[in-house]
């Protein structure tokens, strides 16, 4: 009898578990070097959110709330930092617990680092998965913690911690770049240290600062799996579509994210707006009548997840002026913010990007490439970039168009059928009615509605 229940402790706890029965979910590179799929073969498309500072700012129920309410809305991948930039050595978390005993590396706190666990567990248990950084890049860069020797040990201290949980991806980085050997090596040892400790069984990557991406520091490095950029908060019509067609041409294919576009309910170039001496200790929703640019909405961040997606990203990144650094009243905060961050998960454009993942899980994440040769005509200013994917049979072709302006398709790529056309709107993730046509050797066709802020896409089947 005893050895019946045994046997049925152990039947249960292998089936039930989430570090067991989930092991299938881990992340590798799919044969073709430019998506994502799970070990059981399951393509994978990346919808991230920056949480920069989640394991430092929120306490259990708020983390479980962001993660619930994320889910809800179709993301699969948290973007969290273990040495938070904000004051992230000497600030408490919301337990009174700092990370690091005389900013350490090899002396974490483990009371601290129990938080973090705690976080990937909840998100494992909605198939969610947390991109942990080891470090805000500031602490190997500016106010230096890291040698080559510290680093590697604290690689191996989180790469053994979190060696059996499936849900996790590796990013080095944290919003610097590299300038010296020195920080080079850092950064190589602190990759080695992560292999050791989890046997190499999980994805890493490098989070560089604005307007930057990976390949331009580590492209030809053996331990970094898949490419990121900081497209960054410069301008409304910066080109991130640049970075994927970019990593397209590069051997050996490894796929890209903009881990870091622009923010919605940020303003654009935050960094001009002058600020009293006391703003960021005490600071308040800051009026858009002052920015000199205003904030980022909702179609800049759209724009910028299609541009990605649609030029050969194997996922996107969506980020929030005041989710990253979880701002509420009473809360200093680095930069200006507009409202508290439960408020911020409500605005439009964080709720959107799941239409986006919608579409691309529709048509297949490994069976669509891109292709702007189907367009004709097909520049027509930075602002109005029109981009567009194809399906590996030829059957379908996906046209994103930012300002509704009329589009002319080539028929030449598109296999011999009938052929039909529907719009996608990326505001609220419905399709029109599909309608059969003429299908001439150029295709003329104008969206449902003109102007910025009416980006339409366009779907062309041919059955």
């Amino acid at each position: 009898m005893r050895s019946f229940l045994f046997f049925l402790f152990i039947n249960l706890f292998f089936i039930h578990s989430p570090l067991f029965s989930q092991s299938d979910k881990q992340l590798h590179i799919s044969s073709n070097g430019h998506t994502l799929e799970m070990t059981d073969g399951s393509p994978f498309f990346w919808l991230g959110d920056t949480a920069w500072e989640l394991f430092h700012r929120l306490n259990k129920e708020e983390i479980q709330f962001y993660l619930k309410k994320r889910k809800s809305q179709g993301y699969n991948v948290i973007q969290a930092v273990a040495l938070s930039e904000i004051n992230g050595l000497t600030e408490p978390n919301q337990y009174g617990e700092i990370p690091l005993i005389d900013k350490n590396p090899e002396k974490p706190v483990e009371a601290y680092f129990k938080i973090i666990d705690f976080a990937v567990e909840k998100a494992a248990e909605l198939n969610m998965y947390i991109a942990l950084l080891p470090t805000w890049g500031r602490y190997w860069s500016e106010e230096k913690i890291f040698n080559k020797k510290n680093a590697y040990n604290f690689g191996k201290f989180l790469g053994q911690r979190y060696q059996d949980r499936w849900n996790i991806i590796w990013i080095l980085g944290g919003d610097r770049n590299p300038k010296s050997e020195e920080e080079y090596e850092i950064i190589r040892q602190m990759a080695k240290g992560l292999k050791a400790g989890d046997h190499g069984k999980h994805l890493i990557t490098f989070h560089p600062s604005g307007n930057n991406t990976s390949l331009s520091f580590f492209q030809n490095e053996s331990w970094i799996n898949f490419h990121m950029a900081q497209s960054g908060h410069a301008h409304r019509d910066m080109p991130n579509f640049l970075y994927a067609m970019n990593n397209k041409m590069i051997k050996p294919a490894k796929p890209f994210i903009d881990g870091e576009p622009r923010y919605e309910d940020l303003p654009v170039r935050f960094w001009e707006i002058k600020l009293k001496d006391d703003y960021n200790k005490h600071p308040y929703p800051f009026p858009e009548s002052k920015t000199p640019f205003g904030y980022f909405d909702d179609y800049d961040v759209r724009r910028a997840a299609y541009w990605s997606v649609f030029s050969g990203a194997a996922g996107h990144t969506y980020g929030n002026g005041s989710i990253w650094c979880f701002w509420e009243e009473g809360r200093s905060a680095p930069i200006v913010i507009k409202y508290s961050w439960k408020k911020a998960m409500e605005s439009p454009g964080g709720k959107q990007m799941q239409f986006l993942k919608k579409l691309i899980e529709i048509y297949g994440v490994n069976n669509l490439r891109p292709d702007r040769s189907v367009i004709i005509d097909n520049w027509s200013g930075c602002s109005n970039y029109q981009s567009a994917l194809v399906t590996k049979d030829n059957r379908n072709i996906l046209l994103y168009i930012p300002e509704g302006n009329p589009i002319k398709v080539s028929r030449k790529k598109l296999k011999y059928g009938k052929v039909y056309y529907k719009w996608y709107n990326p505001r609220n993730g419905t399709f029109s009615k599909k309608k059969s046509m003429d299908a001439p050797i150029v295709m003329k066709f104008t969206p449902p509605t003109i102007g910025k802020g009416n980006d339409w896409i366009l779907v062309i089947e041919s059955i």
